[in-house]
């Protein structure tokens, strides 16, 4: 203690500058453990509890304490540490967030086979049905489908790619198994697959 108690910064003793080091992580825990207290059940749900029997007993409350207050010593001591985790984990948590909100189109990179031009692929798949079953239009009736494909590609970087995907393929963002071969098109910009146009698939 006489070896702590010459230490000094800015005319600050020991324990002044180790209260200050600790006041972040003594924030962040009031931080969490508010808002732990206002996520507590409510009345009725800890009524209900206790009519099944499983209402906590003095000794769980206690240790429920004791891990609290360990909890406090060591985000006071360690908040550093705690804060470099937590950034981590928020990057983590927002390139998951990033992932889950991604189209899931059945076509992947793998997938694509080659460029075309729009035109060319209109050309090829314009039909003539002699009985009037099927509309003379580029790809019949899903001509709406490929006018809304057309229209989304606004960016000058937007290319259209062929693609196929074999039977049994793993597709799609959750990599499932095609049932059948599916070919289409697909709308790419700097080699990311933003749209998909479906032509054949069972």
């Amino acid at each position: 203690m006489d070896f702590l108690s010459g230490i000094s910064l800015f005319g600050l003793s020991w324990y002044q500058l180790l209260g200050i080091y600790c006041l972040p992580g003594v924030s962040y825990a009031a931080f969490h453990l508010a808002r732990e207290f206002r996520n507590r059940p409510s009345e009725f749900v800890r009524g209900m509890l206790a009519a099944l029997g499983k209402k906590k007993s003095a000794v769980d409350h206690l240790l429920n304490i004791l891990v609290y207050v360990i909890a406090i010593i060591c985000i006071a001591l360690g908040w550093p540490l705690f804060g470099i985790w937590a950034i981590f984990q928020s990057r983590k948590e927002a390139a998951l967030e990033i992932e889950r909100n991604k189209p899931d189109f059945d076509c992947l990179p793998e997938h694509l086979v080659s460029k075309v031009d729009p035109h060319d692929a209109e050309t090829a798949s314009y039909v003539i049905d002699p009985f009037c079953a099927v509309p003379s239009l580029p790809f019949g009736h899903l001509n709406q489908g490929w006018t809304n494909f057309l229209a989304e590609m606004l960016d000058p970087a937007d290319e259209m790619w062929s693609f196929c995907i074999p039977k049994g393929s793993k597709c799609g963002k959750h990599r499932f198994a095609a049932s059948s071969d599916i070919r289409g098109y697909a709308k790419v910009r700097n080699g990311e697959i933003l749209g998909e146009f479906i032509t054949e698939c069972d």
